[in-house]
Formats: structure tokens, C-alpha cells, sequence
């Protein structure tokens, strides 16, 4: 199996050391920050792709074009694979890796050819670009020996259905995994039936008719000239035989369902005891909620070897466990990996049996805010708006997020574990606050807990008509305007009655009416807001 993967120059990452576990990693990120292009080096340095692989300026990172300009001096590219140790490759050990580790592994590099050294000297003042024509790809062992496809002792299976690509090439690689499905004895069947069929059609009075015709066109061709069946080529089962499901081409299939069908298909049958490293990326594309439920479940249960799967996907992540998440951020210049392994065990269970709980949100911002309920919500989203000129907290890299008194901890355990700033705002509960206090131990710089000092003022309604009792009016108006009158009593039992009502309804006026809205919160947001601010 893979126990890391080292890139540099590769696309938008400069220099990458991602370290992997055993069997399962989930790798997430934020758009652009170089999970593809993960993906694409491993599955590159490990024989995919390369027969079509064009070399050009954009296979090299962009700071990397500058540097050539300005000193002339030729970039490469270089992928390392570092295989955990297996007998199986116990011979092709080295030290042929950037690190000198003597270990196993897979080294590709895309460089300049050496052979072209006097042509590429004669020329090279002219060059205002990296000269790919004169690059070459090669891929070594560490122990210096040449790759050889047949050597690698784990299969690979790679399933991708986020692409359009995938759509015409997917069934060119489903066609093969339902070869490489089949036992030896069902192929010499398949070969047979063929040749059968081939002589069939080479019988058919049609076929003869027209065989006679371009005979006959041929002139002189010692043969003659005829249409048949190809039993020789490779390509067979590529050109002529095709894998339906209900009689319909896969290839004309949803992608969704091709995924799905990729992941049947790419479990290894009977005794192939083959390690298997199986890649994914986004399964949770084109999949509905039960489609990608049945795919995740099939993932668990019948997947033996490791699997790294990319997603954007809370529910992916939560139900592959997100012990297993490797959280990937770039600066640009490096992208590292910030592994959840050492998660609590009991964090990680509660978001596996919920899985719906949106994990991912807290993994992808720069802090966070916990509320109860949606009336904490629209609260929290009004102050900040009318505090920071219309801005939602999310323009600040700020998550807001609802997930009830319950869940409050295992979001505090996530969240501290990646190093992610949390502020918890909650009712002055005094029960639930010694509580919460006890299950989070002491609140530092990454986790603050925020709530009502007045223990007489145990809601955010009763604080809030409170902290606005000079406005009582203007605050019935807005939240309660079909109240016959506007107490403090009154308006304060609508509020109860009410949650999501009257605070739907202060956000809408606050959208309406913008700086003519003059109605407060209570104090314990602002410090909740203002703490969560501060870098």
C-alpha cells in the first residue's frame, strides 16, 4: 500500500508530502487546492495516463515558467511513491527518492532530455518559454530500475465520474474491468462464442455478397479484398463486445450509475489476492442521497485494500469516518496534509451514526459559530449584518452553523482538533453550562463559550426584549405587527410562541430598511461576534 506521495512542480502544487493511512483516506479541501491534481499525479505516477500524457508548460507549476525566463535554468517535474514495505517488491529497495530513505517506491519525472543539449543550447537565448519538445517522462524504482507495468504487485482501480470524459471513456474502462472480472475459463468461452460468431457472419449471404463486391474492387490483390470479424487484435473486446445493463450501453447510462457499476466491477472475485488501491474522486457526483448511501455502504463492506477518495461531502466523509480525513490546505508555495487520525473516538462515532451533520463546513472555513436553533441563526446573520455593512459571516471565512445543545461538544472536539477557532453561543442554562463547560475542558483561544450573564434572562427572547425594553414599540412593529398592543409581556410571549417567526422577520426588515434599524441584541452576541473576529 501507499504510504505517501511527494510532488513538486506538478500543476498548482510546488511542493506536496501528503502522508496516507493504511486503508482509508478521505481527502478534502477547498476548490483549487490541489486534490485533483493529487489524484492525477498519483494515478500518473503509477502508469495512468501516460501513454496520453502531452507534455507542455502548463504540466509544470506557473512560479516555475518565471524562474526559466529569469535564469534560464530548465525546471522538472518529480512524483515520488512510497510504498509500505512488501516482500513482493522487497528487491527494487533504494535510495533513488528525494528524501534518500532506502524504502520502496515509484519515482516519475518529467525532465529535459539530455540528448538535446547541443540543439537546445544553440537556441536557448532565444526561449521565452520551458522547451517541452525536448522533455522526457521516465518512471524508476528507487532501486534505479525501469517500471515495468507487470512489476507493480497491487492493482489499481481508478474511479472518477466527476468528469465529462468519463461519460466516453467510461466504457472502454468498465469494458475491462468485466474482462479482468471474468475467470480464465469464462474467457476461453467468450473466445470461443466469438469465433463462432465470426464465422457466422462470414457465412451470411449478405456478408458474402458484399465480400464478392470489394473482391472484385481489389483488381489485383492476391487475396481479394473482404469485410470480417478481427479475432487477433487486443482492442477486441474494446471495438466489438460491449458491457450493457438492461440491454442499454453503458456508455449510455447515467453517470451516476456508471460509478456504481465501476465499483461492482472493481472488486476483486474468487482468490485474486492481490493488494488493491482503489481511487475516487467525488463519489457523491451525479449520485442521489439513496444512490450514494448504497455506494458508501458497498465501499465499507466489501472494499478490501486501501481506498483514497476525494470529496466535497460531509455525508461522504462522516460515513467513511473522519478519523480517516486528511484535510489538505496550499499556500501557494506548499501543500500539506492535516491528518484526523488522533480524533476523539467518541467524535468520530457520533457524525459516522449522524451522518447528515455538516462536518465538512467546519473543516473547509477559517472559524466557526455554534447556535441552537434557527432563531440563533437569523440573530447571529442580523447583527453581523448590520454590523459589517450587509456582510454575511461567511464572506469572512466564518461558518455559522446550527447543530443543537447536544452536538455542541462533538463540533468542539472537531473543530480544536483542526486547529479551527470556535465560539458556542448558547441559552443561560446554568445545568447546561456547568455541563458544556465540563465536556469541553477549558476554554483558551481556539473555543470560548458565550452566554447570558443575567441568569434571570435564561432565553434569547426574554434577553432580547430585555436589551431592547426603550424600544419595545418599534421591536413589536417589526416581529409582532398584528399584536393588538405592544407590552414588553406581550411581545415577549409572541417571541416564546414564536422562534423562527419574529427573527425571520427582523432579518427581513433589517434587508429592507438597512440604517434605520435600530434594534439591539443582547451583549453576549456582540462579545460571541467580536471574539470570533479577532485573527
Amino acid at each position: 500500500m501507499i504510504s505517501k506521495i511527494i510532488i513538486k512542480n506538478y500543476k498548482g502544487i510546488k511542493d506536496a508530502n501528503v502522508v496516507l493511512n493504511k486503508d482509508r483516506n478521505i481527502l478534502v479541501g477547498n476548490n483549487g487546492v490541489g486534490k485533483s491534481t493529487v489524484i492525477e499525479a498519483l494515478t500518473l505516477a503509477l502508469g495512468f495516463g501516460l501513454r496520453d500524457l502531452d507534455i507542455t508548460p502548463y504540466l509544470f507549476h506557473t512560479s516555475t515558467w518565471k524562474e526559466y525566463v529569469n535564469s534560464k535554468k530548465l525546471p522538472s517535474i518529480e512524483i515520488e511513491v512510497f510504498f509500505e514495505e512488501d516482500e513482493r517488491i522487497s528487491s527494487f529497495h533504494g535510495k533513488n527518492n528525494s528524501l534518500k530513505e532506502d524504502t520502496v517506491g515509484i519515482r516519475l519525472t518529467i525532465a529535459f532530455d539530455s540528448a538535446y543539449s547541443e540543439l537546445y543550447k544553440s537556441e536557448a537565448d532565444k526561449c521565452t518559454h520551458i522547451p517541452c519538445e525536448y522533455y522526457t517522462c521516465t518512471r524508476l524504482w528507487f532501486s534505479g530500475d525501469l517500471v515495468k507495468q507487470l512489476n507493480i504487485p497491487i492493482s489499481i482501480k481508478v474511479i472518477d465520474s466527476t468528469s465529462l470524459l468519463f461519460h466516453t471513456r467510461g466504457s472502454k474502462y468498465i469494458t475491462k474491468l468485466t474482462q479482468d472480472s471474468l475467470s480464465n475459463e469464462d474467457k476461453v468461452s467468450m473466445k470461443s462464442a466469438l469465433r463462432t460468431l465470426k464465422q457466422s457472419f462470414e457465412d451470411d449471404e449478405l456478408v458474402k455478397c458484399v465480400n464478392e463486391k470489394l473482391s472484385e474492387k481489389s483488381g489485383t490483390i492476391k487475396q481479394g479484398l473482404s469485410m470480417s470479424i478481427d479475432l487477433v487484435s487486443q482492442s477486441t473486446w474494446n471495438t466489438i463486445i460491449h458491457p450493457t445493463l438492461e440491454g442499454i450501453p453503458v456508455s449510455q447510462l447515467g453517470l451516476g450509475e456508471q460509478c456504481i457499476l465501476k465499483t461492482l466491477l472493481s472488486i476483486p472475485q474468487g482468490t485474486d489476492t492481490k493488494p488493491t488501491i482503489y481511487i475516487i474522486e467525488e463519489p457523491e457526483s451525479h449520485l442521489s442521497h439513496v444512490k450514494l448511501y448504497e455506494l458508501l455502504s458497498l465501499l465499507e463492506g466489501q472494499i478490501q485494500g486501501q481506498l483514497i477518495v476525494t470529496t466535497h461531502s460531509s455525508f461522504v466523509a462522516n460515513k467513511l469516518d473522519l478519523k480517516n480525513l486528511i484535510l489538505l490546505s496550499n499556500s501557494g508555495l506548499e501543500l500539506r496534509g492535516i491528518s484526523l487520525k488522533n480524533l476523539p473516538k467518541d467524535t468520530y462515532q457520533f457524525f459516522y451514526k449522524t451522518v447528515n451533520y455538516p462536518t465538512l463546513r467546519v473543516a473547509l472555513c477559517d472559524k466557526v459559530i455554534l447556535v441552537e436553533g434557527i432563531t440563533d441563526e437569523l440573530v447571529v446573520t442580523y447583527y453581523y449584518n448590520k454590523t459589517y455593512d450587509g456582510k454575511h459571516p461567511f464572506h469572512d471565512g466564518i461558518e455559522l452553523i446550527v447543530c443543537g445543545g447536544l452536538t455542541f461538544r462533538y463540533f468542539v472536539s472537531l473543530a480544536k482538533s483542526l486547529g479551527k477557532k470556535i465560539a458556542v453561543i448558547t441559552d443561560n442554562d446554568k445545568k447546561r453550562i456547568e455541563q458544556l463547560s465540563g465536556q469541553y475542558g477549558e476554554q483558551d483561544d481556539l473555543y470560548r463559550l458565550f452566554t447570558e450573564d443575567n441568569p434571570n434572562l435564561h432565553t434569547l427572547e426574554v434577553a432580547f426584549t430585555h436589551v431592547n425594553q426603550e424600544r419595545i414599540k418599534s421591536l413589536g412593529k417589526i416581529v409582532a405587527p398584528r399584536l393588538s398592543e405592544y407590552t414588553l409581556d406581550s411581545i415577549k410571549t409572541f417571541m416564546l410562541n414564536n422562534k423562527s417567526l419574529w427573527s425571520y422577520r427582523l432579518l427581513e426588515y433589517y434587508d429592507n430598511n438597512k440604517t434605520e434599524c435600530t434594534i439591539d441584541v443582547p451583549q453576549y452576541i456582540k462579545d460571541a461576534i467580536d471574539w470570533i473576529k479577532v485573527e
